[in-house]
C-alpha cells in the first residue's frame, strides 16, 4: 500500500472547508498511562508508537519492558500509578530500575480514534473538542464542560486556540492509490479519519525543595497524592466534534473512563499526613496535559 503525507500541499486547499457529513462518525476512546510529558525522555517514542497503535487498530507498539511502550488500559489502576511527580518514578514507585530511571510518572490519558463512513473526507481537527470529569464530590481531576472544554477554536483560557497537529495528532485521508497522512499545516482540512494521543490530567507529587527530600520522602509525597484523590473513582474522558466554537450541538461524542482503585476514602488523613511530612503535593489541572513542540 502506498502511503503519503500530506504537510500542506495545494491537495489540502480544497479540502479546506465546512464538513458536511454523509456517513456516520465514531470516537472511540482509549485510556492508557503515559509517560509524563514534562520532561520525559521516552516521550516522543511513546507518542510515536500510541500513533502506531491507534491508526492501526492495535492495543500496543513499540518494545515491551520500556517506558516508551505504548499500551491500552485493559481494567482498573491503582492509585499510585497514576500520579506524575517532580522527581524519578515509574507506576507508583520512586527511584526505579533502569530503562525507568529517567521517568517522573504517569499520566491518566485519554487516546482517541475518530472515523467516519463517509468516502469523502468530511471532517477535521478544528472541529474536535474534550473535556473531563472525576466522580468526587470536588471534581479533582476534571475540567471544562462541554461548552469550556478544550473546544474548536478555543481552549479553557480563551486563548483562542484549539488542538493542533503538534500536539500528537495525524489525520488520515484515504484514497485508490493509498492513504494520505496529515500531521502539519491547517487544522481546517477535511480527512476521513482522525487519530491523537490526546488529553488527561493527573495529581502531582513533589518534594519541598527546602528539605533534603530522601526516597522515604518522595514515597510519602506519591501516597499524600493518592491520599487527596478521595472519593475519585472513576475519571472521565470525552471528545466531541462540533461545527460551533462553543462546542454546542455536537455531531458526535465518545468516552472513555479510568476506573481507580486504591484511593483513601477519608480527607481528614490528608492532612494529617501532610502536617507531618517535609514533602510538598500539588494538584495541576493539565487542560491539554501534551502541549508540547
Amino acid at each position: 500500500m502506498k502511503i503519503k503525507l500530506l504537510r500542506f500541499l495545494p491537495l489540502a486547499v480544497a479540502l479546506i472547508a465546512q464538513a458536511a457529513f454523509a456517513g456516520d462518525i465514531t470516537i472511540d476512546v482509549i485510556p492508557t498511562l503515559a509517560p509524563n510529558a514534562d520532561g520525559s525522555p521516552s516521550f516522543p517514542t511513546w507518542t510515536t508508537n500510541a500513533l502506531n497503535a491507534l491508526t492501526s487498530d492495535a492495543t500496543s507498539s513499540g518494545t515491551a519492558g520500556t517506558p516508551s511502550f505504548y499500551q491500552a488500559l485493559s481494567g482498573p489502576v491503582d492509585a499510585s500509578q497514576t500520579i506524575v511527580t517532580g522527581f524519578n518514578s515509574w507506576l507508583g514507585q520512586v527511584n526505579p530500575a533502569s530503562p525507568y530511571d529517567q521517568e517522573s510518572g504517569n499520566r491518566m490519558t485519554f487516546g482517541v480514534a475518530i472515523t467516519t463512513t463517509d468516502p469523502t473526507p468530511s471532517i477535521s481537527l478544528s472541529q474536535v473538542g474534550f473535556y473531563a470529569d472525576s466522580n468526587d464530590s470536588n471534581d479533582l481531576l476534571g475540567f471544562g464542560g462541554i461548552a469550556a472544554g478544550y473546544g474548536p477554536g478555543s481552549d479553557p483560557l480563551g486563548n483562542g486556540i484549539g488542538y493542533d497537529w503538534s500536539n500528537g495528532w495525524v489525520g488520515v485521508i484515504y484514497g485508490p492509490d493509498g492513504n494520505t497522512y496529515v500531521d502539519s499545516g491547517p487544522t481546517t482540512v477535511l480527512v476521513n479519519a482522525l487519530y491523537g494521543i490526546g488529553s488527561g490530567n493527573s495529581v502531582a507529587a513533589y518534594c519541598d525543595p527546602s528539605s533534603s527530600c530522601t526516597t522515604a520522602d518522595q514515597q510519602a509525597a506519591i501516597a499524600g497524592a493518592v491520599e487527596s484523590m478521595w472519593g475519585a473513582t472513576q475519571f472521565t474522558g470525552t471528545y466531541y466534534l462540533s461545527n460551533n466554537s462553543d462546542g454546542s450541538d455536537p455531531l458526535a461524542t465518545g468516552s472513555g473512563t479510568f476506573d481507580i482503585t486504591g484511593e483513601t476514602p477519608e480527607p481528614t488523613t490528608l492532612l494529617l499526613l501532610l502536617a507531618g511530612l517535609p514533602c510538598l503535593m500539588l494538584v495541576r489541572r493539565r487542560f491539554d496535559a501534551f502541549r508540547r513542540n
